[in-house]
């Protein structure tokens, strides 16, 4: 997914790299950090089917 988001900002940033790792970085990071959580929700255990649904769609691929 990483890959395909950064494809998508670099594509859009008319050559501008900053503009393109800035904008990657504001699509990313809820779904990064939403993801990192379900390692630490339930110590031991599996994190509960709602926060994984959540933390899947946590990024939209066609913004």
């Amino acid at each position: 997914m990483g890959a395909h988001v950064l494809a998508d900002c670099l594509a859009r940033a008319a050559g501008d790299h900053r503009a393109a790792y800035a904008r990657y970085e504001r699509r990313m990071r809820p779904f990064v950090t939403l993801n990192q959580a379900l390692a630490t929700e339930n110590p031991g255990g599996p994190a509960s089917e709602e926060s994984v649904a959540h933390a899947k769609n946590a990024l939209a691929l066609d913004s």
